[in-house]
C-alpha cells in the first residue's frame, strides 16, 4: 500500500468519526432542558439519542487505548532501547506518585475551602498527583537548562 492511498484511508476515517460525532452532538444539543420537566429529561437520558453518544464515545475510548497499546507494542518490537528507558520513566513517576500518596496531605476538605466538600482520599489523590507533575516540570526545566552544558562536558 502506498503512502497516499494510506494518507487517504486516514483522512476518510478522521471525517468520519468527525461527523459521527458532530451529528451525535448536536443531538444531545438539541435534548430538553431542566425546565421539561422531569419526564422529559428521563425519557431522554433513557433514549436513543443519549445512548448512541455514549456508545460513541465508549467504541471511540477502547480504539484509541487498542492504538496506543499497538504502538507500544510496536516501538518495543523496532524500538527497544528508547521504548524500555520510556517505561523506566513512567515506571519513576508512579514511584513518585506512591511516594506522594502514602506520605498523605495535612489539607483537609474544611481547610481549602471548598465550596463542595470532598472525600479525603480525593485530597489526598489529587495533592499526590499535583507534586508528582510539579517534580516532573523540574526535572524538565532542568534538563532543558542543563541539557547543552552536559553536551559540552561531554566532548
Amino acid at each position: 500500500m502506498n503512502s497516499s492511498k494510506l494518507t487517504f484511508i486516514l483522512n476518510a476515517v478522521r471525517i468520519a468519526l468527525v461527523v459521527i460525532g458532530v451529528g451525535l452532538s448536536l443531538l444531545l444539543i438539541n435534548g430538553p432542558n431542566v425546565n421539561a420537566g422531569t419526564e422529559a429529561v428521563e425519557a431522554f437520558r433513557d433514549g436513543g439519542q443519549m445512548s448512541g453518544a455514549i456508545l460513541f464515545t465508549i467504541v471511540l475510548m477502547l480504539a484509541v487505548i487498542a492504538m496506543i497499546f499497538i504502538f507500544f507494542f510496536v516501538q518495543l518490537a523496532t524500538n527497544t532501547k528508547k521504548t524500555v528507558m520510556s517505561i523506566v520513566g513512567l515506571i519513576a513517576a508512579l514511584v513518585i506518585y506512591l511516594i506522594f500518596f502514602a506520605a498523605g496531605t495535612s489539607d483537609t476538605s474544611d481547610s481549602l475551602l471548598l465550596k463542595n466538600p470532598v472525600e479525603q482520599g480525593t485530597v489526598v489523590t489529587t495533592t499526590a498527583g499535583i507534586y508528582t507533575v510539579m517534580i516532573g516540570l523540574f526535572a524538565g526545566v532542568l534538563v532543558i537548562l542543563l541539557g547543552p552544558l552536559m553536551g559540552r562536558l561531554r566532548k
